[in-house]
């Protein structure tokens, strides 16, 4: 790790900046390390790969996925992904390519990709990449990071990398980089098994810049291929085919939303840009019709209600005055309520007494 990579890093505590202490040093690389919080919690640096899981108590699925692929060889891994997109007939380049395109990477862009694995995504972002580009390789396991150090060694050597290339090890639900930072936030294949989608989808996005583009995807049959043969052969396969489309975990900022299904309709993807909140909206447009009022009015303005045949004598009433029902009311409300507020306050009255 580069002394000066350590700026790019926050707590995934606070977000608060980090210091390094402890550090040892070769050829003018961190290779082991704390890095310190404004809580003083401390994060390690092992073999040069700063670790900044957080909470250390993962929940149950995290834990079961990051023991797994601590334990399983990446020469397993790497068979089992090979076997898979051999038996839906499906050419691995062609698909991890058309994914990359929807991230829409410039030369000097600063990407992360959140579960690197392997590295078989990686290499592909990391040569859309120029000098001035950055790209930042994270893992829940610390296994599958360093098989990924190694795989782009290798890769580097015929494609020779122009960019930085930095690697760490953390919870995609709780990532360890500032608000607005990447221009692009890659993941795929893993998604399914964070512990809480939703807060890993807005964290993915916390991190992209406004008008970045944020790609996750993982396994789920398509919609249409619900209940036929095809699904049951692939979920007794593999019972993790059986994860629905998780479209809810969407946040209100996307923008320019994609969802597609590839590699045999068993795995989605889904897109987006990031936007600043919900879409715009014009509140106080004027309605043409007979009803009139605004966007705003007709949410922030309802009232109790009116009997069936007061609503209809309002109707007529604003018809023949030449104005929409809401400016009826809205006059006769005001009109009214001001007549009231302006007389006498007077307290309750009880029947029998004067």
């Amino acid at each position: 790790m580069k002394p000066e990579a350590i700026r790019y890093y926050r707590s995934p505590v606070d977000q608060s900046s980090l210091e390094l202490v402890n550090a040892a040093m070769t050829d003018g690389e961190v290779v082991s390390g704390d890095l310190v919080g404004r809580d003083s919690r401390r994060f390690p640096i092992t073999d040069g790969v700063p670790n900044l899981t957080y909470p250390a108590e993962l929940s149950q699925v995290e834990s079961q996925t990051r023991d797994e692929y601590d334990r399983v060889s990446h020469e397993i891994y790497d068979a089992a992904v090979d076997w898979q997109f051999a038996a839906l007939y499906e050419d691995e380049n062609l698909n991890r390519e058309l994914m990359v395109d929807m991230l829409a990477i410039a030369p000097g862009h600063r990407v992360l990709e959140v579960g690197c694995g392997t590295g078989r995504d990686s290499f592909r972002l990391a040569r859309r990449l120029h000098a001035s580009g950055a790209l930042f390789l994270q893992d829940l396991s610390s296994k599958m990071v360093l098989a990924c150090i190694e795989q782009m060694a290798r890769y580097d050597q015929t494609m020779h990398f122009r960019c930085e290339i930095n690697y760490s090890v953390s919870n995609a639900s709780y990532l360890p980089f500032p608000d607005d930072f990447f221009d692009g936030v890659f993941h795929f294949g893993g998604f399914n098994q964070f512990g809480d989608l939703k807060r890993a989808a807005a964290e993915l996005t916390r991190v992209a810049k406004p008008g970045g583009r944020v790609l996750y995807g993982d396994e789920s049959v398509a919609p249409w291929l619900r209940g036929s043969e095809f699904e049951g052969i692939v979920c007794t396969n593999n019972p993790l085919f059986r994860h629905e489309l998780p479209i809810a975990t969407v946040p209100d900022c996307a923008r320019e939303v994609t969802v597609r299904w590839i590699i045999g309709n068993c795995f989605y993807v889904i897109a987006f840009t990031k936007g600043d909140g919900p879409p715009p909206l014009n509140l106080d447009l004027p309605h043409k019709g007979w009803r009139g009022g605004t966007m705003r009015t007709r949410y922030f303005g309802v009232l109790e209600g009116v009997t069936v045949e007061a609503k209809e004598l309002a109707r007529k009433a604003a018809a023949k005055s030449g104005v929409s029902v809401h400016a009826w009311l809205d006059r006769l409300v005001r009109d009214q309520a001001g007549r009231d507020l302006a007389g006498p306050a007077e307290g309750p009255r009880c029947a029998g007494h004067e």
